[in-house]
């Protein structure tokens, strides 16, 4: 069967009981994270990608429509998210996956390194008219300089990634029949007290570099765009950074930049597991991971599935 042809079988399926179903009781979860594809154009040096050693590889497409019956019919998750490990917009039927989300009323989230706004140009109208309810574009490394630790590939200059992602947003907050927002996640590199790092790198540190990066980049994506925030607007949600933490500024109801600190991806390359001070895990608590084999894990730091919780009722 297609791809296609199983879509509209499994969609028609879905039943208004189901639907009530869904809204008469709370979620379980905050998050799943759904691993569509593990497969990454990026090298990026700030993730385990390198020294990942599962199989690559795409979700069938019949999977992912019954864990998206699943998640919608028991109401799961507050949130699904396209995102752990890999690329999303490089999954093939990426665009009837978003699709099959919203034909269930999920609130999906899509997390892409933003590269293929232009190697595929195409996409940046077609993701302006998924619906698609949030997309977080990591952009993580804000110049040239930085671009080089993406491993990007060699198709793509760092002029030519920015444009692109610059080019989606703007056309995003153009379309007023587009209700998406946008998140513009920063790598924070200062270093935290209660964090340690994956690996020492230095990407943008401080207050004073972040508060320049989010400036030049709040004047490149908002130019020429109708009722954007005044000067004095940004520089007041600017003033409000502190470096080393994640943090949200909203610009706009549909673009917000969101700066995020370096961990440890868990300890991954450490030979020892260091113990958190204060806090807890909310691994399975409030959140999980399918990856695109239908293993499902903790949590979106198990990059490698090294804590399976069972073979998926989903496979």
């Amino acid at each position: 069967m297609s791809t296609s042809a199983a879509y509209r079988t499994s969609s028609s399926s879905a039943s208004a009981t189901q639907r009530h179903t869904k809204a008469s009781q709370p979620p379980q979860l905050e998050r799943i994270h759904l691993e569509v594809t593990n497969v990454c154009n990026f090298k990026c040096e700030f993730c385990p990608d390198a020294i990942m050693e599962r199989k690559r590889g795409h979700m069938d497409f019949a999977l992912l429509i019954k864990a998206l019956d699943e998640i919608s019919e028991n109401n799961l998750a507050k949130v699904v998210a396209f995102h752990l490990m890999g690329e999303p917009l490089i999954y093939p039927p990426i665009f009837e996956a978003i699709q099959a989300a919203g034909d269930r009323a999920i609130n999906l989230h899509l997390t892409t390194n933003g590269s293929t706004f232009h190697i595929r140009p195409e996409h940046i109208q077609r993701l302006v008219g998924s619906g698609i309810p949030k997309v977080t574009i990591s952009l993580q490394t804000p110049d040239p300089d930085t671009f080089i630790i993406r491993g990007a590939p060699p198709n793509l200059k760092p002029e030519q990634y920015f444009d692109g992602i610059t080019r989606y947003v703007q056309a995003n907050l153009a379309d007023e029949s587009s209700h998406t927002r946008v998140h513009l996640k920063f790598l924070d590199t200062t270093p935290h007290p209660f964090l340690v790092p994956h690996k020492t790198m230095h990407v943008v540190e401080g207050k004073e570099q972040m508060q320049q990066q989010l400036r030049e980049w709040c004047d490149r994506l908002l130019a020429n765009t109708p009722n954007r925030p005044s000067s004095t607007e940004i520089e007041q949600k600017l003033a409000g950074h502190k470096p080393g933490r994640w943090q949200v500024m909203e610009l706009t109801p549909k673009l917000a930049l969101e700066t995020f600190p370096l961990d440890s991806w868990g300890n991954v390359e450490s030979e020892t597991v260091k113990p958190a001070s204060f806090g807890y895990c909310n691994g399975t608590t409030d959140q999980a991971g399918i990856l695109y084999d239908g293993t499902v894990v903790p949590c979106c730091k198990d990059y490698d599935g090294k804590i399976p919780l069972g073979g998926s009722a989903l496979m």
